[in-house]
């Protein structure tokens, strides 16, 4: 996140009351919930408000004083106990986005979302928020689980135990033995990450030509059981870092049984696909008219797309008025392609990308996709003026979102612009913000009127 000026904003935990300052809604008297967290992902120092399974959350920041976590007022009509369960659900999702385990530390509440104490100074890992769009919500009871138990396998220093996590994920996702011991033989030759040639070499290093019954056998029931060879003996360092070597290898064939029996993708594979891209578009097209395209036929002569106005912003920055709101200019199509072109009300502004159906990708460079028109207006400067704040805010790592202006529905989002083979200087950048305002004034006071208008 950035400041006024396109610099970072530092990233430091803040006291109680600056949690409060920052985000006035906490003091709302009410029915609050809170679940207090310890966790290995960095957690937020700043307040963060979203929905989940349309109700209203509040992430905690971390503070000098409390613990952070995730606060609820509990609407009426919802029981505590079904309050806490959804934000659980939602840490299950978190953990799941993250990769990162995330423990309940403790439940508090009242009138107001006070958290626990933390007698804690050092040793924090902090972030400025989490990135919450596009989250998973599973409806279904069997998916729900799985991330719970991934999130608990995730949250846990025993080995043996998040070993039994794991394996529940495999069990619940294919429950018939002969079915999961077929995909598990069918999945492991194509496991890559970290710690998966060391477990296989230390699987193969025991004597086990059968990876799946000893994971079985020397994993699941040793660790469960204790009525017959073999068992893990907890005071045995051997049978600790034997487990602590072969965890990688449970723990990735968790993931993919969640992947492959839930339809819940990975991070890695969500980034793979990049299907958030265009997932908004697909609806506003239709599968039908969408189909035509890749297979080349491409639209009917009577078919049109009822396009909707949208807005184009960048994520964690203020809108820029020009791009708000933006009505449909002109469409053309190629192929799998198409070419769209989006105007602001007055005309002044036009911004053009592509929808490329065909690689699953939205297509945007600002060197030919903005466009304005200097009627001498003050509009027409103003618009200038947010171009160069456009232009700052999207080469240092912005993040393009392309929204449904009536719905707030995310039509399109792309990963942060990596800029190649230039530097952006920050100052220069503000100079031409600065420039563009100086004209912005000079047109108001030639039509002797009075500045108003300020940059974000």
């Amino acid at each position: 996140m950035r400041d006024d000026m396109g610099m970072p904003r530092p990233i430091e935990i803040g006291t109680r009351e600056a949690k409060f300052a920052a985000a006035p809604e906490l003091k709302e008297r009410g029915d609050w919930l809170c679940v207090n967290v310890e966790t290995s992902c960095p957690w937020p120092v700043y307040p963060q408000s979203f929905e989940f399974a349309d109700h209203l959350m509040w992430i905690i920041p971390l503070t000098q004083e409390e613990y952070g976590g995730v606060a609820m007022k509990v609407p009426k009509g919802l029981s505590r106990e079904e309050a806490e369960g959804l934000m659980l659900r939602f840490l299950s999702v978190l953990s799941w986005r993250e990769r990162s385990g995330i423990a309940v530390a403790h439940r508090s509440g009242g009138s107001m979302p006070m958290m626990m104490g933390l007698n804690k100074k050092l040793g924090f890992a902090i972030r400025e928020e989490f990135d919450l769009i596009d989250l998973a919500c599973p409806e279904e009871e069997g998916p729900r689980i799985a991330l719970a138990l991934m999130r608990e396998a995730l949250s846990l220093n025993h080995h043996g135990y998040a070993f039994l996590s794991y394996w529940r994920v495999l069990e619940l996702a294919y429950p018939v033995t002969k079915a999961r011991v077929d995909w598990m033989q069918a999945t492991l030759p194509t496991l890559r990450g970290p710690g998966i040639t060391e477990a296989l070499e230390t699987i193969a290093a025991q004597g086990a030509e059968d990876v799946c019954r000893h994971l079985f056998e020397s994993g699941r029931c040793a660790i469960a059981h204790a009525s017959s060879n073999p068992i893990i003996n907890p005071d045995d360092p051997r049978d600790a870092l034997r487990l602590y070597r072969e965890l990688p290898l449970v723990r990735m064939l968790a993931e993919r049984a969640i992947e492959a029996g839930f339809g819940i993708p990975t991070p890695s594979t969500e980034y793979a696909q990049h299907l958030y891209e265009l997932r908004g578009w697909k609806q506003v097209f239709g599968d039908d008219l969408i189909g035509r395209l890749l297979s080349g036929e491409g639209p009917r002569e009577e078919e049109n797309a009822d396009m909707p106005n949208v807005s184009v912003r960048l994520r964690q920055r203020p809108p820029y008025p020009p791009m708000e709101n933006m009505t449909i200019a002109g469409l053309d199509v190629e192929g799998a392609v198409v070419r769209v072109a989006y105007k602001s009300a007055d005309g002044l502004f036009e911004m053009r990308f592509q929808l490329d159906f065909g690689e699953e990708r939205l297509h945007f460079a600002i060197e030919n996709g903005i466009y304005g028109h200097d009627d001498g207006s003050v509009a027409a400067a103003e618009y200038r003026r947010e171009f160069h704040r456009f232009f700052r805010d999207y080469f240092l790592n912005g993040e393009l979102i392309i929204v449904n202006s009536n719905t707030a529905e995310i039509l399109s989002r792309k990963d942060a612009f990596l800029p190649t083979n230039c530097y952006v200087e920050s100052d220069a950048c503000n100079a031409d913000i600065a420039k563009a305002q100086a004209e912005v004034d000079r047109r108001i006071a030639a039509q002797g009127g009075q500045n108003t208008s300020e940059p974000a």
